[in-house]
């Protein structure tokens, strides 16, 4: 099953998010703030996260009288909604995630997100989480393999989230990797290109991830 989580942050990418509503068979879940953004989309989600503390209150009605399900926390806790949203996920057999609000101004709240994402994936509760970092540009976490269909020329990122990540190869990038390893406090890997789609990276050993700039 693939999921779809929608946050609050301030960076969306609604013709994306548009293109993923279109995918049959989709869990989605909102987090608090996310359901206002879902709401003005015409989102029906299958169960709504959070504190509640940034959701109108119009809206949380709305959901309600709909029977969605509501898993709501208190202010006062030791995880994250977005924490808590994965795991609601996680429960429900989602293997695959595309992410939507977690970048915006609190930059705290987006490196919680994605050190949580790495935890997920390095322990195979995740298989991918596609991440929307903004218009036109994705991120990608994963620990084994992916390909990606872009147009040649766009920009590719490969960011180790572990301090290291083993036998990475490429294919159909400008420069290519084979077998290499590459490390959390290195640049070398930044702005490659893609030169024919679709383009692939595998790793051997790790947690990466990799942005993809759309032309």
């Amino acid at each position: 099953m693939k999921g779809l989580l929608i946050a609050s942050g301030e960076s969306w990418d609604e013709a994306l998010l548009t293109e993923e509503l279109k995918r049959e068979g989709l869990f989605i879940v909102c987090v608090d703030g996310g359901t206002n953004y879902a709401y003005r989309l015409g989102i029906i989600p299958n169960i709504i996260i959070g504190d509640m503390d940034s959701v109108e209150t119009s809206l949380l009605n709305y959901y309600k009288k709909l029977n969605i399900p509501f898993r709501e926390y208190p202010r006062d806790k030791d995880k994250t909604d977005f924490h808590l949203a994965l795991e609601e996920l996680e429960k429900s057999g989602v293997k695959e995630v595309t992410i939507f609000g977690i970048v915006g101004t609190r930059l705290d709240h987006t490196l919680s997100a994605l050190g949580i994402i790495r935890r997920f994936v390095r322990e195979d509760r995740i298989r991918l989480a596609k991440i929307s970092l903004g218009i036109k540009s994705d991120g990608y976490i994963f620990n084994k393999r992916i390909e990606i269909e872009g147009n040649p020329g766009e920009i590719i990122s490969l960011i180790p989230m572990t301090e290291k990540v083993e036998g990475v190869t490429t294919d159909n990038l400008k420069y290519k990797l084979d077998k290499a390893d590459i490390y959390l406090e290195d640049s070398l890997t930044i702005s490659n290109e893609i030169e024919k789609s679709p383009c692939s990276v595998e790793i051997e050993k790790g947690v990466i991830l990799v942005v993809h700039h759309r032309s």
